[in-house]
């Protein structure tokens, strides 16, 4: 087995806490991300899923070296990201790149197309404009635009067109990975799957690595090797994409399955059912800092046990691969790796 591209090891990150009721208060620190931990192997794609707020985000940053993680490391190939200084190096630059949840708001609207993409090509490779105008030419043929598009605007293109210029800037340093920030989320359905088939396509013609960050579970599946799920700064359960969806071994992941919404008249009632099972306490969303001790999702599962409230629980490995982290696994013979769907009631 070829090693990982990308390695995170127990990484931590945390934001300064605001301004108290009075000038000499400040409220505690937030934990964004507590001890994550995860691995892409080169060509893969590995999907990081959980709602707002849940640190997936944030650790996308932290990959791309826009913020300072408190403890932990993060590797790719030979670059050791954690250990820069102040100035990120020009080959690690080229070798990560980012598309971003907005396209409108990620491409200069004063700038054409053409500029767009070979800004990029200019600061990395050097090219002067005749090459910089061939090769994003290509770029915006590979990614299903036309040439004629370079002497374009931003404005003038629809979301989906927007995103595919997007892509093809970021694919024009010939990166070892791109973290997708939501890269569907603002486009309406049919454009979503026009998107994903093309990032699918392009995955197999460059061998480039994916992180895939959305709340989408549903979307997340269909492009990910793998699935890794977060709520609110702990990475839960990861695993296979298709095992983690069919047979979920925390009761989050089975929640965010029980909340994807299905057309056929006959599966959605029993869908709501165990989405009302599974909730207790509130709504699906984490609010407030994530809690140093414990499991984050204790107050919310309806299978909670005393032990959830003091501890984090340790990773529980499947047999397949992947791994859980909740105290149904690791105490006593409960279910023991097996699917939560083999434990036929609540037992909190």
């Amino acid at each position: 087995m070829s090693e990982p591209l990308l390695e995170i090891d127990d990484l931590t990150i945390t934001f300064p806490g605001g301004k108290g009721q009075w000038p000499w208060q400040r409220q505690p620190d937030v934990r964004a991300v507590q001890q994550a931990s995860l691995s892409i192997d080169p060509g893969e794609t590995v999907g990081l899923v959980g709602e707002s707020g849940s640190g997936k985000t944030t650790i996308g940053r932290a990959v791309l070296r826009f913020i300072q993680p408190a403890s932990g490391t993060i590797r790719l190939g030979e670059f050791d990201v954690t250990g820069f200084g102040r100035t990120v190096p020009s080959p690690y630059r080229r070798a990560v790149q980012v598309v971003f949840q907005d396209p409108v708001g990620s491409l200069n609207p004063s700038m054409v197309v053409g500029d767009i993409i070979g800004e990029p090509l200019q600061i990395h490779f050097g090219m002067d404009a005749s090459a910089r105008e061939q090769r994003a030419g290509d770029l915006l043929e590979q990614v299903g635009l036309e040439r004629h598009h370079l002497e374009r605007y931003p404005y003038e293109f629809s979301g989906g067109q927007r995103q595919r210029i997007a892509v093809a800037r970021a694919l024009a340093t010939e990166p070892r990975l791109l973290v997708l920030d939501e890269p569907v989320s603002a486009l309406d359905t049919s454009t979503q799957s026009q998107v994903i088939n093309l990032l699918d396509q392009l995955q197999r013609e460059t061998g480039v690595a994916y992180l895939f960050i959305a709340h989408d579970l549903a979307v997340v599946r269909h492009i990910s090797d793998r699935i890794a799920v977060m709520y609110h700064s702990r990475i839960v359960e990861q695993g296979e994409s298709d095992l983690l969806c069919e047979e979920p071994r925390h009761p989050y992941t089975d929640l965010l399955l029980a909340s994807i919404p299905d057309p056929d008249p006959v599966i959605q009632p029993g869908k709501s059912q165990r989405r009302r099972e599974l909730t207790v306490g509130g709504e699906l969303g984490a609010t407030g800092n994530a809690p140093e001790q414990g499991c984050p999702f204790a107050n919310r599962c309806a299978h909670v046990m005393d032990v959830c409230h003091d501890q984090f629980p340790e990773p529980f490995p499947f047999e397949s691969g992947g791994e859980v982290r909740c105290h149904l696994h690791t105490t006593g013979p409960k279910l023991e790796g097996r699917p939560l769907r083999a434990l036929a009631t609540p037992t909190g």
